[in-house]
């Protein structure tokens, strides 16, 4: 089965319009072609998504505070291995805050 000729032929029927099948395909074949080009007609092959560039600016902003945070962490740590005369590679930040060192 045909999708767009059988769509065709209904709606002629229903419309009481009598066509040959040479005329139906004709007809059939412009409405498959505008229905390919439906999007580019209207700009939504062109037009970015709303959703996907809000989604994309979240992303952007937890990367940028992720980095932030995390440099902040780094501070912690230099200032406690500065001030405890302690190597920065043995000061850890648990998730809940609490600050330990290694001499």
């Amino acid at each position: 089965m045909d999708y767009w000729n059988e769509c065709i032929r209904e709606a002629f029927e229903d419309a009481g319009l009598v066509a040959t099948k040479d005329q139906i395909d004709i007809v059939a074949g412009w409405v498959e072609g505008a229905h390919d080009n439906y999007g580019m007609a209207y700009g939504h092959d062109c037009i970015p998504n709303p959703l996907s560039s809000e989604i994309e600016k979240i992303k952007r902003e937890m990367v940028r505070q992720q980095e932030a945070h995390e440099r902040q962490l780094n501070g912690i740590r230099k200032g406690v291995a500065h001030r405890r005369n302690a190597d920065i590679g043995g000061v850890v930040i648990s998730d809940d805050g609490e600050v330990t060192y290694g001499e």
